[in-house]
Protein backbone atom coordinates (compact mmCIF):
# COMPACT_ATOMS: atom_id res chain seq x y z
CA UNK A 1 0.00 0.00 0.00
CA UNK A 2 1.36 3.45 -0.99
CA UNK A 3 1.33 6.11 1.79
CA UNK A 4 -0.21 9.22 1.30
CA UNK A 5 0.52 12.26 3.73
CA UNK A 6 -1.26 15.48 5.07
CA UNK A 7 -0.46 17.85 7.91
CA UNK A 8 -2.97 17.20 10.24
CA UNK A 9 -6.41 15.48 11.66
CA UNK A 10 -9.37 17.53 12.52
CA UNK A 11 -11.08 16.29 15.05
CA UNK A 12 -14.80 18.10 15.42
CA UNK A 13 -18.42 17.97 16.06
CA UNK A 14 -20.97 16.60 13.75
CA UNK A 15 -22.95 19.98 14.34
CA UNK A 16 -24.30 20.39 11.01
CA UNK A 17 -23.99 24.19 11.06
CA UNK A 18 -20.19 24.08 10.75
CA UNK A 19 -20.38 23.22 7.24
CA UNK A 20 -17.26 21.43 5.83
CA UNK A 21 -16.64 24.60 3.25
CA UNK A 22 -16.79 26.99 6.07
CA UNK A 23 -14.72 24.87 8.63
CA UNK A 24 -12.02 24.46 5.59
CA UNK A 25 -12.16 28.12 4.95
CA UNK A 26 -11.74 28.85 8.38
CA UNK A 27 -8.93 26.49 9.20
CA UNK A 28 -7.19 28.18 6.39
CA UNK A 29 -7.82 31.51 6.98
CA UNK A 30 -6.38 30.76 10.85
CA UNK A 31 -3.42 29.11 9.12
CA UNK A 32 -4.07 25.70 10.49
CA UNK A 33 -4.25 23.65 7.51
CA UNK A 34 -4.56 24.57 3.80
CA UNK A 35 -6.81 23.40 0.90
CA UNK A 36 -8.22 20.44 3.11
CA UNK A 37 -4.69 19.18 3.79
CA UNK A 38 -6.33 16.84 6.67
CA UNK A 39 -7.92 14.07 7.93
CA UNK A 40 -11.49 14.82 9.41
CA UNK A 41 -13.04 13.17 12.46
CA UNK A 42 -16.95 14.32 13.22
CA UNK A 43 -18.33 13.17 16.21
CA UNK A 44 -21.11 14.51 18.68
CA UNK A 45 -19.42 16.98 21.06
CA UNK A 46 -15.34 16.48 19.62
CA UNK A 47 -12.93 14.97 21.93
CA UNK A 48 -15.23 15.40 24.98
CA UNK A 49 -15.61 11.34 24.41
CA UNK A 50 -11.62 11.09 24.84
CA UNK A 51 -12.46 12.36 28.60
CA UNK A 52 -15.34 9.48 29.13
CA UNK A 53 -14.83 7.13 31.63
CA UNK A 54 -16.10 4.67 28.68
CA UNK A 55 -13.22 3.13 26.97
CA UNK A 56 -14.62 2.11 23.72
CA UNK A 57 -15.89 6.02 23.00
CA UNK A 58 -12.19 6.80 24.01
CA UNK A 59 -10.35 4.03 22.25
CA UNK A 60 -12.51 4.57 19.07
CA UNK A 61 -11.44 8.67 18.75
CA UNK A 62 -7.38 7.14 19.82
CA UNK A 63 -8.22 4.84 16.71
CA UNK A 64 -8.69 7.15 14.20
CA UNK A 65 -5.77 9.63 15.07
CA UNK A 66 -3.64 6.35 15.33
CA UNK A 67 -4.99 5.14 11.70
CA UNK A 68 -4.61 9.19 10.34
CA UNK A 69 -0.95 8.84 11.88
CA UNK A 70 0.25 5.53 10.41
CA UNK A 71 -0.91 6.12 6.84
CA UNK A 72 -1.15 9.82 6.45
CA UNK A 73 2.27 10.66 8.61
CA UNK A 74 -0.15 13.58 10.15
CA UNK A 75 2.26 15.93 12.50
CA UNK A 76 -1.07 17.84 14.17
CA UNK A 77 -4.11 17.09 16.04
CA UNK A 78 -6.30 19.93 15.88
CA UNK A 79 -9.69 19.22 18.54
CA UNK A 80 -12.12 21.45 17.83
CA UNK A 81 -14.99 22.31 20.24
CA UNK A 82 -17.73 24.93 19.86
CA UNK A 83 -20.77 27.11 21.28
CA UNK A 84 -23.99 26.26 22.34
CA UNK A 85 -22.81 22.22 21.70
CA UNK A 86 -25.68 20.34 22.71
CA UNK A 87 -23.38 17.39 23.22
CA UNK A 88 -22.58 19.50 26.30
CA UNK A 89 -25.70 20.89 26.89
CA UNK A 90 -24.73 23.83 29.22
CA UNK A 91 -27.16 26.87 28.76
CA UNK A 92 -24.54 29.44 30.22
CA UNK A 93 -21.98 30.32 27.49
CA UNK A 94 -19.33 31.66 30.29
CA UNK A 95 -19.71 27.79 32.05
CA UNK A 96 -19.54 26.33 28.87
CA UNK A 97 -16.52 28.10 27.61
CA UNK A 98 -15.02 27.46 31.16
CA UNK A 99 -15.69 23.23 30.69
CA UNK A 100 -14.81 23.35 27.25
CA UNK A 101 -11.64 24.98 28.07
CA UNK A 102 -10.72 23.04 30.68
CA UNK A 103 -11.79 19.68 29.07
CA UNK A 104 -9.52 21.16 25.77
CA UNK A 105 -6.42 21.32 28.19
CA UNK A 106 -7.08 18.18 29.51
CA UNK A 107 -7.31 15.89 25.86
CA UNK A 108 -4.17 17.93 24.97
CA UNK A 109 -2.28 16.34 28.23
CA UNK A 110 -4.13 13.13 27.47
CA UNK A 111 -3.30 12.61 24.17
CA UNK A 112 0.09 14.11 24.48
CA UNK A 113 0.45 11.30 26.12
CA UNK A 114 -1.05 8.64 24.04
CA UNK A 115 -0.13 9.31 20.55
CA UNK A 116 3.61 10.23 20.07
CA UNK A 117 4.79 12.17 17.98
CA UNK A 118 1.99 14.59 17.30
CA UNK A 119 1.08 18.41 18.42
CA UNK A 120 -2.11 18.76 19.88
CA UNK A 121 -3.88 22.05 20.19
CA UNK A 122 -7.39 22.87 21.00
CA UNK A 123 -10.05 25.68 19.65
CA UNK A 124 -13.34 26.71 20.29
CA UNK A 125 -15.30 27.48 17.02
CA UNK A 126 -17.33 30.56 18.78
CA UNK A 127 -20.23 32.35 16.69
CA UNK A 128 -22.19 28.82 16.04
CA UNK A 129 -25.86 30.16 17.01
CA UNK A 130 -25.41 32.84 14.31
CA UNK A 131 -23.48 31.44 11.90
CA UNK A 132 -20.65 34.57 12.16
CA UNK A 133 -18.26 32.09 12.89
CA UNK A 134 -14.43 32.65 14.35
CA UNK A 135 -11.44 29.91 15.67
CA UNK A 136 -10.45 30.51 19.21
CA UNK A 137 -7.15 28.90 20.84
CA UNK A 138 -6.98 27.72 23.98
CA UNK A 139 -3.65 27.19 25.46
Amino acid sequence: MSKHSCAALVLRCIDFRIAPKNLSEMLTKAGMCHDGDYDLVSIAGAGKDLLSENSAERDFILKQISISKKLHDIKTVYVLMHDNCGAYGISDVTEEHGVQTNDLREIKRELSTAVQGVEVKGFIVKGVPTGMLSIEPVA
